[in-house]
């Protein structure tokens, strides 16, 4: 999901609860103590919700960084790991072994 749409999703909600907390004490002042707690927890709730996007969109963000700077595999870095390791085999063969 895109992380703009996310976000006036998550502002819309409050603002429907905002309003129906103003609604509640206009019109039902009695309910108004049960209903601000729910209130309080959904808003908490969204803000965690808001919380993990952002922090999900971030992480995408560095997979696609990552994706680019390695062309998506890692063929040219272990195709070079292998080359040293043929090097270094063949370096100590030359060297004796009591040295």
């Amino acid at each position: 999901m895109n992380k703009n749409v996310a976000f006036i999703v998550i502002g819309s909600l409050v603002a429907i609860g905002l309003i129906g907390s103003v609604v509640l004490h206009v019109l039902r002042p009695d309910t108004v103590a049960a209903f601000m707690p729910n209130l309080i927890t959904l808003l908490g709730l969204i803000v965690t919700a808001a919380g993990t996007i952002y922090s999900l969109g971030k992480l995408d963000q560095k997979v696609d960084s990552v994706h680019k700077n390695t062309n998506g595999t890692l063929s040219a870095l272990r195709e070079e790991n292998d080359r040293l390791t043929r090097e270094n085999v063949e370096l100590a063969r030359r060297v004796p072994a009591g040295e």
